[in-house]
């Protein structure tokens, strides 16, 4: 004896969604099986389900089918071959009781009258099936031989392919401080809709067995910061992940895309500089601020796309500045966006004097920092030093980034120039050693 089992059935039914395009649906459903059924067909599913990853509690499975052999006209009459149909005449409306002896390529089909025995090919009449047949389903479907059991409700966890979330962020930029407002952005391709479901969202790189991603590309949409309200969601460390629980149920239909806000940050300080590039002839326009919790924020911020805007006093619109990427990022550490290229920094640098002395190279470099704004700058640039080194005289004060790096911090006065001069001896000196 069959049972169907459909979406109307849907007692309670949750989502948690990843970073890689996929998702885990888990659904407690009505079923009250009467110790007589032997086959419950579990419909309404996600078309994108992954079918080995499919846990079942309440039931004694036997064996389980994923069908999505759907209702077509072939496929209709395939399973009518050598059962009696109805042949309508179009324009009077008889109709007469054939059985269907053949189907033919195209749906060309050859009929016998049940009466007459007479034999009819290639009929323009238009032919009517009494059901639809067992077998075929309207939606794909899971199919499960079962024990016999008495039970109330069904409890069915699955992996699916088709879901996406990805966050999205809008920063409004004032004179000291910025806002900021977090979007996660829910994109759900699966195949079904998902009514009143409980939301999860992870945010992290879990590690998934595939050759790739169907669902990589990357939206723009433009958000609100505007006193930006309480978060939707609430977030907690899982695992090595971290979990934003939406806070209300919501509905998320299939081939559709939903914004929910997750994340707000008001009054945040930030500093805003320029970086130099030595193989480029333009600066990078940098704004860094710190997640921390004395700053405004101090929680973990997934990965997505920063979009930042700044106010024009003299109309009182907001106007798009620039864009970029960040990673996944925990509490407590700083944000560096580049928004574009400045166009009032420039800036050159040569070598102006290299000789060796004892075994020693000497090197002596200059940077020459303009800039053309009615305000100063900050400029930030690395020098690579190759080899041991140390430093012999310096213009300026560094900070040592590395064995390799060095760092100089200069303000730049408005409509004006900084020189950077320094000279370093990298040691040239071989030492041998003799072993005996």
């Amino acid at each position: 004896m069959e049972k169907v089992c459909t979406s109307t059935d849907t007692k309670e039914i949750s989502l948690t969604i990843y970073n890689g395009g996929f998702g885990a649906v888990k659904e407690v459903r009505r079923v009250s099986l009467t110790g007589e059924e032997t086959e419950l067909v579990f419909a309404d599913v996600a078309q994108c389900i992954e079918t080995d990853s499919l846990l079942v509690e309440g039931l004694n499975v036997l064996e389980f089918n994923y069908d999505y052999d759907l209702v077509d006209r072939d496929k209709l009459l395939q399973k009518y071959i050598d059962n009696e149909i109805w042949l309508v005449d179009r324009k009077t409306g008889d109709k007469k009781k054939c059985r269907l002896l053949s189907v033919e390529s195209g749906a060309k089909c050859v009929l016998e009258d049940t009466v007459t025995k007479e034999i009819y090919i290639d009929t323009q009449a238009e032919i009517v099936l009494p059901s639809l047949p067992s077998g075929l389903l309207v939606k794909p479907a899971l199919v499960w031989k079962i024990t016999p059991s008495r039970t109330e409700i069904v409890k069915v966890s699955y992996l699916s392919q088709g879901f996406k979330w990805m966050a999205n962020y809008v920063v409004e930029l004032l004179d000291n401080t910025l806002n900021i407002a977090g979007w996660a952005e829910i994109e759900n391709k699966s195949g079904a809709t998902f009514e009143n479901a409980k939301i999860k969202l992870i945010a992290g790189d879990v590690n998934r067995i595939r050759g790739y991603n169907r669902y990589g590309e990357l939206r723009e949409y433009l958000y609100t910061t505007a006193e930006a309200q309480e978060p939707m969601a609430e977030e907690k460390s899982f695992f090595d992940y971290h979990m934003y629980t939406l806070l209300r149920p919501t509905t998320l239909k299939n081939n559709q895309t939903k914004q929910i806000n997750i994340i707000s940050g008001s009054n945040v300080p930030y500093k805003k500089y320029y970086q130099l590039n030595v193989y480029d002839e333009k600066a990078d326009i940098i704004v860094e601020f710190e997640n921390t919790m004395d700053s405004g924020l101090g929680i973990p911020l997934p990965g997505g796309k920063v979009k930042l805007y700044k106010l024009d006093e003299d109309d009182g619109s907001l106007e798009f500045i620039g864009e970029d990427l960040i990673e996944h990022t925990p509490k407590d550490e700083s944000i560096k966006l580049v928004t574009g290229r400045a166009f009032d920094i420039t800036f050159e640098y040569r070598e102006a004097d290299k000789k060796r002395i004892n075994g020693f190279v000497y090197h002596l470099y200059e940077y020459v920092i303009k800039n053309h704004k009615e305000e100063p700058a900050e400029v930030h640039f690395q020098h690579d030093i190759l080899g041991v080194w140390e430093m012999v005289t310096s213009s300026h004060d560094y900070n040592k980034k590395s064995a390799n790096e060095i760092e100089f911090v200069v303000e730049v006065p408005a409509d004006g120039e900084v020189k950077v001069s320094f000279e370093y001896r990298v040691d040239k000196r071989i030492e041998i050693t003799w072993r005996k």
